[in-house]
């Protein structure tokens, strides 16, 4: 837990909370009341709003959260910290707040809560990355980052070398910089001047694909990434981030296998309702294939306009210890596409049963 936490307070603007959030790096806040708790403020709930007045105040974006108690076991938290999507959650004791527990709390000490001796980075890692090239555009990365819910993204060159790292906050300096009103999406009427990913990237840190995950972990924390790229002969192969850590932890979830979707908006709603249909369905045939009923379908969509009509790009992972799969697919139709996943972790599923 971290004492003593940074808050925002119910009638804070939303600017003031931005500037807060870039110049502490902590991108969720508790948001008070004088001394009540009013609700949580995320940095990436923020992102997805298309327009926002930067003299608005901040308690009308804030989220209801569950809160823990100061006595509670760091299992709860994890386990809250799954259920929930959230990356902090609220500490209290006697009514008072006293600190906020988050998952970087929780991964610095990973290796004291679930054992990860055996655990090598290809085996958690996420493959086929998204990634941005040096000549992508700074909003091309934004775009990208907002879609993936992330606030770091690896840049390569032409042949998938890792080059860099583009870090939100530094997209957003320069795209925030002396605007009177923010709209994702589009940028006001001026010409706006294009800047590449490789004028404004970090030096490149990763990890090869048979390291350990304590060695991920620790590199993480050192160069305070929430993502760590993972590499074969310098070659972007993979990508682990907090929610595929978070997610080695076994729990005793009270919600059984959770499904987190990414890459959608509120405005598709049919899309929603698509992917946890299917989910649903595919999910349970999962715990009769393999006795395990707790962990996390991840599903990541990606939409691009063409001719007209729309692909989707869908990457899929489910992490159940002992269980932990990928598969992709796109295709011009979304339920098809998703259908085709979970048809191929079926097949995928019954070989392993067979053996």
């Amino acid at each position: 837990m971290t004492p003593d936490p940074v808050t925002v307070g119910v009638d804070d603007t939303f600017s003031k909370v931005m500037s807060k959030m870039n110049e502490t790096g902590i991108h969720q806040l508790p948001v008070m009341d004088g001394n009540r708790y009013a609700g949580m403020i995320t940095y990436s709930d923020l992102l997805k709003k298309r327009s926002i007045q930067v003299k608005s105040k901040i308690s009308n974006y804030a989220i209801n959260t569950p809160t823990l108690s100061a006595d509670d076991d760091v299992l709860e938290a994890v386990r809250l910290i799954k259920d929930t999507g959230l990356s902090a959650l609220p500490v209290f004791d006697k009514g008072k707040l006293v600190g906020i527990i988050s998952r970087t709390d929780i991964i610095k000490r990973i290796d004291k809560i679930s054992d990860i001796s055996n655990l090598r980075a290809f085996q958690i890692m996420s493959p086929d990355p998204v990634a941005v090239s040096e000549d992508d555009s700074i909003e091309e990365a934004f775009d990208s980052l907002r879609q993936l819910n992330e606030v770091e993204i690896p840049v390569v060159d032409n042949e998938e070398r890792l080059v860099g790292i583009v870090k939100l906050n530094d997209i957003l300096g320069i795209m925030f910089r002396e605007k009177e009103k923010i709209k994702y999406g589009g940028y006001g009427e001026k010409e706006r001047v294009q800047i590449a990913c490789g004028s404004v990237m970090d030096p490149p840190i990763s990890v090869d694909r048979y390291a350990d995950v304590k060695t991920v972990v620790d590199e993480m924390m050192k160069n305070e990434l929430h993502i760590m790229p993972i590499v074969d002969s310098g070659k972007l192969v993979g990508i682990i981030d907090f929610s595929d850590l978070i997610n080695i932890i076994k729990t005793e979830s009270k919600e059984g296998i959770l499904i987190e979707i990414s890459g959608l908006d509120i405005y598709d709603e049919d899309l929603y309702d698509i992917a946890f249909d299917l989910s649903e369905r595919f999910l349970t045939k999962f715990s009769k294939l393999t006795d395990v009923s707790q962990g996390k379908l991840l599903i990541h969509v990606m939409k691009y306009k063409t001719q007209g009509a729309t692909k989707y790009s869908v990457r899929t992972r489910i992490s159940a210890p002992p269980i932990f799969m990928v598969q992709n697919d796109a295709g011009w139709n979304f339920a098809v596409v998703l259908s085709n996943i979970f048809d191929r972790y079926e097949e995928r599923l019954k070989k392993l049963k067979e053996k």
